[in-house]
């Protein structure tokens, strides 16, 4: 990205030129180099196919190539990206390269933003602890280029996809993609997202009762990845031993506590497991459910575990802005490889204003949203007006688009 105007820093906020820091031009064109995607490439190059991926998800809700076409008119941005104020570029084009350009590539520049993000922004949020929560959304496909899985009632043909996410610290966002009938399961699906990330000693992984398998729990219990999960209604156990802390048995203003045991679960009706695992329950005040939470950490309060599986709901709201505010309700071209592009895309784009979000205090995420497209926009044309021809260039250039010469 281009330098523009920099906000002073602010303890309690973040600008977007400060977060378009993240993603240093020079890094993303070595990068492109490195990985030879513009070999032969006369236009659109995969700096600026990313930038204009980036501009279009921050200024639209409903994306196609065609609303990326206009947005490639649009002389705001073609100052940002003034490399291709003179290149014609069509939707087939725009699509041609999302297919073509190599997922290595955007997969890679995803890793940098990310890993940028965490070292800038990271906060442990409990306890001296990163909560990593997971979770599945799907997504309907209806193209030949793409079979995708069939789910429940296939008469009509219609298939979908999986996006299995990670969401840790509030904004850092991981997301992968299946398209096999394999990973329909959440049991397969999610338990492969945990296994693939690397985990610290800090790190909790959170998840709901899609995974439920014994021989699970026991090879994160293994492998020492912390986690905290929901088990089934009147889950089955041998009891070991009462697990007592003097200070982690309180009720909390929605829940009555029952028990916090060390226990082992049972894989089947007669075999059980060997694994030592900790088993918290407690009553919903509301509705008199009882809610059984199964977890290998030992060293924080009950009423600690209840509230860490209560912050995965996060990723619940996460699914809901990515869909309505960042285009996942559908995909922009039905090419596997365009689609893991646009994912790697979308998780950046998604990562800055949810990092926007946080620091600036601000409620709502559309409304983030919306205030960092602005941000981004007074900037691009402060550093138009503040150029000697820049007054002129940009008349000249908005009379062209209004006109469509």
């Amino acid at each position: 990205m281009p330098a523009m105007r920099r906000k002073p820093p602010s303890a309690e906020g973040v600008s977007v030129s400060e977060l378009l820091e993240l993603i240093p031009e020079e890094s993303v064109e070595q990068l492109a180099k490195d990985l030879v995607v513009d070999k032969w490439v006369k236009k659109l190059k995969a700096t600026s196919l990313f930038k204009l991926v980036l501009f279009s998800l921050m200024s639209s809700e409903r994306l196609s190539l065609r609303v990326m076409e206009e947005h490639y008119k649009d002389p705001l941005f073609q100052a940002l990206a003034p490399a291709l104020a003179a290149d014609e570029v069509t939707w087939t084009g725009i699509r041609e390269r999302l297919i073509k350009i190599k997922p290595a590539f955007c997969r890679k520049l995803f890793e940098l933003v990310y890993k940028r993000a965490r070292q800038l922004y990271g906060d442990k949020s409990l306890s001296g602890y990163h909560i990593k929560r997971y979770d599945s959304t799907m997504i309907a496909t209806f193209s030949h280029l793409l079979e995708g899985m069939k789910v429940g009632n296939t008469k009509k043909g219609k298939r979908q996809v999986k996006l299995t996410t990670e969401l840790a610290d509030e904004f850092l966002i991981q997301m992968h993609f299946h398209a096999d009938q394999g990973h329909l399961s959440e049991e397969t699906a999610l338990k492969e997202a945990i296994l693939k990330t690397s985990h610290g000693q800090e790190d909790i992984s959170v998840f709901d009762r899609g995974l439920q398998s014994r021989k699970s729990y026991a090879q994160l219990a293994e492998e020492q990845i912390l986690f905290v999960g929901r088990l089934k209604d009147a889950p089955r156990y041998d009891l070991l031993h009462p697990h007592w802390q003097d200070d982690g048995y309180s009720d909390t203003e929605s829940l009555e506590f029952i028990q916090d045991s060390a226990v082992h679960l049972y894989e089947s009706n007669k075999k059980v497991s060997p694994t030592k695992l900790r088993l918290v329950q407690y009553r919903a005040k509301a509705s008199g459910q009882v809610l059984s939470f199964v977890t290998n950490l030992w060293d924080l309060p009950a009423v600690a575990i209840a509230e860490i599986y209560r912050q995965r709901w996060d990723i619940e709201v996460l699914f809901r802005f990515m869909k309505q505010e960042m285009n996942l309700t559908h995909f922009v071209c039905n090419d596997a490889n365009a689609i893991q592009n646009m994912l790697y895309f979308t998780m950046i784009a998604a990562m800055l204003v949810l990092i926007y979000k946080k620091r600036n205090g601000i409620r709502s995420f559309k409304m983030a949203k919306i205030q960092f497209f602005k941000e981004l926009t007074y900037s691009i044309l402060l550093d138009i007006l503040e150029e000697p021809q820049g007054v002129d260039w940009l008349k000249q250039n908005m009379k062209k688009f209004i006109q469509r010469e």
